[in-house]
């Protein structure tokens, strides 16, 4: 009777088999080959059931964030076709890559796993700027200053580069300073920046003008203001012209 019972499961489990579904892919391994960082490839894994009941896609799993698939939602009846289409994203993944999805179904062969392998070509470094900014002076000693007066430092700045040279910005944490202006320059080609300082503070100050450029070695260069600057008599102050001008 024992004998009978096995036979009898062993011929329902053959059966079972038999009418199972079975997925069959018509290439397991894609290769992009080379391609350039930062473009996004994709390849359809194109399936087929091969079993004698409807096949289900349970999930599809990438190894990698930089893999995304997407696949037939449906049950794939008997001798019908289906697709997992895996997208690859090679922004910031120079060199060569290999990555695996893994696929779970209601298969006779409940896992497959599929593979796309390339090369990604690196991204060419951008091309730093050949514009270099020079200085007649970082330093400048502007000497005593009465409490509220201004006064006009000149300051020659060069392009000694071969690119144009492009001043983006020129400003002090201070808020003690005006100036005539930025400039672009060319290769070779100069003008003089007109700083007018009014200190805010008495007694022995100095205070840092930044000069900003695409200089790509020294992007901000600095230009320090020193000035003695003492509060003034009412007599001195009726009786002296201002040496600056003002």
């Amino acid at each position: 009777m024992k004998k009978i019972s096995l036979l009898f499961l062993l011929v329902i489990s053959f059966f079972s088999l038999k009418a199972q579904s079975i997925i069959e892919f018509e290439k397991e391994t894609h290769d992009f080959g080379t391609i350039d960082e930062g473009k996004v490839v994709t390849y359809d894994f194109v399936f087929k059931n091969k079993g004698k009941s409807e096949l289900v896609l349970q999930s599809v799993e990438p190894s990698c964030g930089c893999t995304s698939p997407s696949y037939t939602k449906e049950p794939i009846m008997p001798g019908k076709k289906g697709k997992i289409s895996v997208s690859f994203n090679s922004s910031n993944r120079p060199n060569t890559f290999h990555k695996s999805i893994t696929i779970r179904t209601n298969s006779q062969e409940p896992v497959k796993v599929l593979y796309i392998k390339g090369y990604v070509n690196p991204k060419a470094s951008p091309i730093a700027s050949k514009a270099t900014l020079g200085l007649d002076k970082t330093v400048a000693n502007l000497g005593n200053l009465q409490f509220g007066q201004t006064a006009i430092e000149k300051v020659i700045i060069t392009n000694e580069g071969t690119d144009n040279l492009t001043i983006s910005n020129i400003r002090s944490d201070c808020n003690c300073i005006t100036h005539n202006g930025f400039r672009t320059l060319k290769p070779k080609e100069y003008y003089t920046l007109e700083i007018r300082y009014t200190p805010k503070r008495k007694g022995e100050v100095s205070d840092d003008v930044l000069i900003y450029s695409n200089d790509s070695q020294n992007p901000v260069r600095r230009v320090q203001l020193r000035a003695n600057v003492y509060e003034a008599s009412p007599m001195k102050e009726g009786g002296n012209k201002n040496p600056f001008g003002f």
